[in-house]
């Protein structure tokens, strides 16, 4: 395969799966994963933050079809999540949204949708996987977590106050020979592997779970998610 990034409506096998990727990603790359059920303004903001903080090209949103970490009967149908975060980037310049995980079998690992998206991609494009400093903590629990650095650079998003120090404790347990870097504001470790920067952003009073019950209460969310999302929310009866 080409090393070159892949054209708008290339599609290439995997197993049984068949993926397609926009064309315009470019060659710095941020990848945002997560159930996103339903996707709202803190989701953005970060997806914004990381942006602007390491001069990434775009951002990929990659809904989990089977979170790994959560009951399946506990969440909407990949189809009406995937259709509100499309809702939500659209006319958003540089994000974009990825239904890989759902022409997957099996969890939605974070090595697996990396893999798939090297493989896609080629060598040539930097890779930035977005993750927050709970989820980061507990990386020892991840599949395959010693092979991700091959894969993709990390990013790891914490509050302002502890940012750094707390990234670095959980860099020490998990990844021996990786070392901080302050010029550049990042750990990294042998050549050819990818680094982890603490993006340091303050806390974002939303969460998927709040609005959820909101709506079973009958409040209005509006303030939380883009109105399109509302919109698809109030036609669809979710969380009702």
């Amino acid at each position: 395969m080409s090393s070159k990034l892949m054209p708008f409506g290339y599609k290439q096998d995997l197993g049984e799966s068949r993926v397609e990727l926009p064309h315009n990603l470019g060659r710095r790359v941020g990848i945002l994963g997560g159930t996103f059920d339903p996707v709202h303004y803190g989701h953005l903001a970060v997806a914004e933050a990381v942006r602007r903080a390491l001069a990434l090209s775009s951002i990929l949103f990659v809904p989990a079809f089977l979170p790994p970490h959560k009951p399946t009967y506990a969440i909407s149908a990949f189809a009406h999540r995937a259709a509100m975060l499309e809702l939500a980037v659209a006319g958003e310049a540089g994000f974009f949204v990825s239904r890989l995980e759902a022409q997957r079998v099996g969890p939605s690992f974070s090595i697996d949708t990396l893999k798939a998206l090297r493989g896609l991609l080629g060598p040539e494009a930097e890779l930035f996987f977005i993750t927050g400093m709970d989820a980061f903590a507990e990386i020892h629990t991840w599949k395959a977590n010693r092979e991700l650095l091959d894969h993709a650079s990390f990013v790891v998003i914490g509050r302002p106050d502890h940012c750094q120090q707390s990234c670095g404790q959980t860099v020490a347990a998990n990844f021996p020979g990786y070392t901080f870097v302050e010029v550049h504001g990042r750990w990294q470790g042998k050549p050819g592997q990818g680094a982890i920067y603490p993006v340091a952003m303050a806390p974002i009073k939303v969460s998927s779970t709040e609005i959820r019950e909101a709506i079973r209460q009958g409040r209005s969310v509006r303030e939380l998610v883009p109105a399109s999302v509302a919109d698809y929310i109030e036609a669809q009866g979710l969380y009702r």
